[in-house]
């Protein structure tokens, strides 16, 4: 503490409290986290339904297969944010597997009236097969290299 003449008496002033409210415990996820996880698969979960949509893409007559890309980069990303944000193996697994089930619902799955988004000739099947195991390898790879952390 100093004076009015800035002349030091050798005491020290009082650290301030710290709130254990305001500081996690380490290891924690808590609810906050696993919103930002959930927002991570919302993103994931319309990624994948665009990812399908655009796999009849076309520049000029050859099939555009931009949406593998877009799927091994999206299944790199979002795994490693979700882990970052929860550190567990559910916070990584999470954008993989609500991504894979809308790919595999939209494609798999006939609407009655024999409607499908992936048809079965030109290069179609090629474009989703790629984007099928493109994007679950990558998101797989993902998810083993954010457990070696």
């Amino acid at each position: 503490m100093t004076d009015a003449r800035g002349v030091s008496h050798g005491r020290r002033a009082a650290p301030a409290a710290r709130s254990r409210a305001a500081v996690p415990a380490p290891g924690r996820v808590g609810a906050a986290d696993w919103g930002i996880v959930a927002l991570l698969c919302l993103c994931a979960l319309l990624s994948g339904v665009l990812e399908v949509l655009f796999v009849p893409s076309y520049i000029g007559s050859a099939n555009a297969p931009f949406v593998i890309l877009f799927a091994v980069v999206g299944n790199l990303a979002l795994p490693r944010l979700a882990h970052g944000v929860a550190p567990t193996t559910t916070g990584a697994v999470a954008p993989v597997l609500a991504w894979l089930v809308p790919v595999l619902a939209l494609t798999l799955i006939a609407r009655p009236e024999g409607d499908v988004l992936v048809a079965g000739s030109g290069g179609q099947p090629a474009v989703f097969y790629g984007l099928l195991l493109g994007g679950a390898a990558a998101g797989f790879v993902s998810i083993v290299l954010t457990g070696r952390r």
